[in-house]
């Protein structure tokens, strides 16, 4: 009687350990997207207003995760320039060449207003979507100040033939007698080439 019970408990301890080894192996689907290839910004799904940049050029994405690296182009006085940025979706941190200032008289703001400007942010995984996310400081007339968050999210159709990439800026925190509201998200929808 001892053997039998003996023998059942050893296969018994051999199925479950075996059964996990194997689970272990083959963990559930929790592949990611790749971001990776060409995109054209398609203007009619897009709400950037005027600050969009010319549709016709691209951006193009190489991702290796943790890396996250894209390189943009815009024109200037008919002069194209490619600017890269590379994120890090292990939430170590990165620091770019700045894409947008807060500032409080936007009828002001010209784009070499970013020139020579970095941004500081941190980028991680949330479920499919890449979020990457940096704080900016207006400094008001008088000392005051308020604080902003900018969180930029990139996630990929099913399909993988369209990116969006939306953006909110978030007032954090403020030590002026007003307190501004938050603007619109913005939304660009880029489409495969």
């Amino acid at each position: 009687m001892r053997k039998p019970i003996l023998a059942a408990a050893v296969l018994l301890a051999s199925i479950l350990f075996f059964g996990a080894t194997a689970e272990a192996q083959s963990p559930k689907s929790t592949t990611r997207p790749d971001f990776s290839g060409t995109w054209l910004l398609d203007t009619k799904k897009s709400n950037t207003g005027a600050l969009t940049t010319r549709p016709d050029l691209p951006i193009t994405i190489s991702h290796q995760d943790p890396e996250f690296k894209m390189v943009t182009s815009s024109e200037t006085s008919g002069q194209i320039k490619k600017h890269e940025f590379i994120y890090f979706t292990d939430g170590r941190g990165e620091t770019n060449e700045a894409t947008s200032i807060i500032t409080s008289d936007p009828s002001s703001f010209k784009p070499e207003d970013l020139r020579n400007k970095t941004t500081e942010s941190k980028t991680k995984w949330s479920g499919n979507k890449i979020v990457t996310r940096s704080r900016y400081r207006l400094h008001v007339p008088g000392g005051s100040f308020v604080e902003f968050e900018q969180v930029d999210e990139w996630k990929l159709s099913d399909d993988g033939k369209t990116l969006t990439q939306t953006s909110r800026v978030n007032v954090e925190s403020s030590n002026t007698a007003f307190f501004p509201s938050n603007a619109p998200d913005k939304k660009r929808v880029f489409i495969r080439q």
